[in-house]
């Protein structure tokens, strides 16, 4: 392909032109239908439905220190998408990779854009900006200046002019919750509000895509469930969420799918309920009564050995392991008929923070 229509196209795209635009100025300038049509081709190849972005062989070094290497994934869609690693698996520098921070060493970033062509993040950073918003750990925000005045600030920045600028702003003080801290200076807020803010900011420019990186670190349990009440509220209205976090127990209920990064690559990716199928087909049951005494339930237990796996205590429960759930309870209902002797009783599957573990140790 023609190297001087190659570097042509790229200047082009880089003005946020869609696909037939750029054909049409091509074609008013001179070029051969027949090249255009070929090479736009190959630029605007189409994911496959639903797919909005797509990692394909992703590797990030550090001086010699390599970070990411051959990451591979899909993220659909309008999908909750979480990410799970340990403290430097790398999550932070691939979502930084995700939005265009960082350059990798080699692989792609492609993203699904409305007019139905395909772009790479690394060759057109200023058309990505238009479609992806990005909130970082720490605060982006201008502390010295008030809420809606740090909104204005950014919409400026992403070209908003009035009054669509006023009214976008007012929609994101409605939306986070920020009505009543509209005017307060932005150091002054308090943590929550500041993570509010932060989105906020990040969702100025209306983008498809919304990537959080830790949102809820140094947040109490109360303004966690505050916070990922928003991140629904905000993937309602149709935004394709990335996030990467580590509180295992709530990635579990929000997301739609997760994937582990462990030695620089995703090693496992699915449902919550795939993930623990992974992990175990069993289910956990655990039995804690006020004695703490669990030598009468053991006996009675061992009697069905081949209904349950194992049995261990924890944090003074007894954890039975069983993929038949519904041969283990009666017994220990005939125990309670005759001890009363009850704190509490409750079946599940193994948690995400169990799968995690195992993954990680393995």
């Amino acid at each position: 392909m023609d190297d001087a229509l190659a570097e042509h196209i790229q200047l082009i795209a880089q003005q946020g032109l869609s696909r037939n635009q750029i054909r049409e100025l091509l074609l008013k300038a001179g070029w051969p239908e027949a090249q255009v049509n070929s090479y736009l081709e190959k630029a605007f190849k189409k994911l496959e439905k639903g797919v909005i972005i797509r990692v394909h062989g992703l590797a990030k070094r550090f001086d010699q220190n390599t970070v990411l290497e051959n990451v591979d994934f899909d993220v659909t869609n309008g999908e909750i998408f979480g990410l799970i690693g340990i403290s430097g698996a790398g999550k932070t520098t691939l979502l930084n990779l995700l939005v265009g921070f960082l350059n990798p060493d080699q692989g792609e970033v492609l993203l699904a854009l409305p007019d139905g062509s395909t772009q790479s993040v690394f060759k057109h950073p200023e058309l990505i900006k238009q479609h992806i918003g990005f909130s970082t750990q720490t605060p982006s925000f201008y502390g010295k200046l008030t809420a809606w005045e740090n909104l204005q600030h950014f919409g400026r920045l992403y070209g908003l002019t009035e009054p669509d600028l006023t009214r976008r702003c007012n929609a994101l003080i409605e939306l986070v919750g920020l009505k009543e801290a509209k005017y307060a200076i932005s150091s002054h807020l308090s943590g929550g509000m500041q993570k509010r803010l932060d989105i906020a900011c990040a969702l100025l420019n209306d983008p498809e895509i919304l990537v959080l990186d830790e949102p809820t670190a140094d947040l109490d349990p109360i303004l966690r469930r505050q916070f990922w009440d928003l991140i629904k509220q905000i993937n309602v209205k149709g935004t394709t969420i990335i996030l990467a976090s580590h509180f295992l127990a709530e990635i579990e209920l929000l997301c739609s799918r997760i994937a582990i990064l462990q030695n620089k690559r995703i090693v496992e990716l699915g449902t919550a309920e795939e993930l623990r199928n992974i992990y175990s087909k069993n289910y956990e049951i655990y039995f804690q009564t006020t004695s703490k005494n669990y030598e009468p339930i053991l006996r009675e237990l061992n009697k069905r050995r081949r209904y349950f796996s194992k049995v261990t205590q924890e944090s003074g429960e007894l954890v039975i392991q069983t993929p038949m759930p519904e041969k283990i309870l009666p017994v220990i209902s005939e125990y309670l008929e005759r001890k009363r002797d009850i704190q509490s009783l409750h079946v599940a599957r193994p948690s995400l923070g169990k799968v995690f573990e195992a993954v990680v140790k393995r």
